[in-house]
């Protein structure tokens, strides 16, 4: 397995929780590792909302916020409503760290926990992951979602725009899409599931990106990858290489991590992932 150290990046260090809550990294590995096994999608699920939170204001656990009576948040966009899942799983691990360690971990770093171990319970790349974050108190707009996650039909100059506002590159954006290797909900139902992988969908590994090569993409936004276009290449490697696009793919999660954290004095530990303290 792959092990890419990143003990610093900002105020993050893979390190932060060792004195405070040294049960931290058993806990999520041990409770992604039992959702999965109930759920094979579980895995997909947690890269997902992962994903969905750091594109939207930051990695900062706001989209695991429910609605109230005065404000919806991004929880129940378009872009968000009836395609993410797994809020219950995460509810369970900050329900267990809360019982080892009190007012402590943030709902943000078990967010990438988690995400991190999916990859890795589905045979995917392991890397270090950099703590420290902080929850945000309140929730993006539907429309902050909208802006910010690409949609399924977009092109790859829109894409690469996207993920250059994130402070990632072309190669981030072409390993990230790699996570499309697992099932996906088609919007407007979570009850039923699509491969987005038609060779391996329950295994992270590079199969998503020889699919593209052979034009059986399911979305559009991957499709649009392979097919005379500027990161043809990038696609072409990764799926003659799953060595190369593990470590891409980790050190892109590593990056999109960072994407503009809470730390400090900003925001708070909450004690409940769905609402405020």
């Amino acid at each position: 397995m792959l092990l890419l150290a990143c003990s610093v990046h900002g105020q993050l260090s893979s390190d932060f929780y060792q004195s405070t809550c040294p049960r931290l990294q058993r806990i999520v590995r041990s409770a992604t590792q039992q959702a999965i096994d109930k759920d094979p999608i579980m895995g997909a699920a947690m890269l997902r909302l992962f994903f969905h939170d750091c594109f939207v204001n930051g990695c900062d656990a706001s989209v695991l916020l429910d609605d109230t009576p005065t404000s919806v948040g991004e929880k129940g966009s378009p872009a968000n409503f009836n395609s993410l899942r797994g809020f219950e799983v995460i509810d369970d691990i900050k329900a267990q760290v809360e019982a080892a360690c009190p007012a402590t971990v943030s709902c943000a770093d078990i967010l990438a926990l988690a995400a991190r171990h999916s990859v890795s319970v589905l045979r995917g790349p392991r890397w270090q992951v950099p703590l420290g974050r902080r929850d945000a108190r309140t929730a993006a707009s539907p429309a902050e979602a909208i802006a910010n996650l690409p949609p399924a039909d977009m092109e790859v100059p829109g894409l690469i725009g996207i993920f250059a506002s994130k402070g990632l590159d072309a190669k981030d954006m072409v390993a990230l899409s790699g996570a499309h290797t697992n099932n996906c909900p088609p919007f407007g139902d979570d009850n039923k599931w699509t491969p987005l992988d038609l060779q391996t969908p329950t295994r992270f590994d590079n199969k998503y990106y020889r699919n593209l090569l052979g034009g059986r993409g399911i979305l559009h936004s991957d499709q649009a990858l392979y097919g005379g276009g500027q990161v043809d290449g990038l696609v072409k490697s990764y799926s003659a290489n799953n060595s190369a696009f593990f470590a891409d793919f980790a050190l892109a999660m590593t990056k999109m991590g960072n994407i503009s954290p809470l730390t400090g004095a900003n925001g708070e530990i909450r004690l409940n992932c769905r609402k405020a303290n």
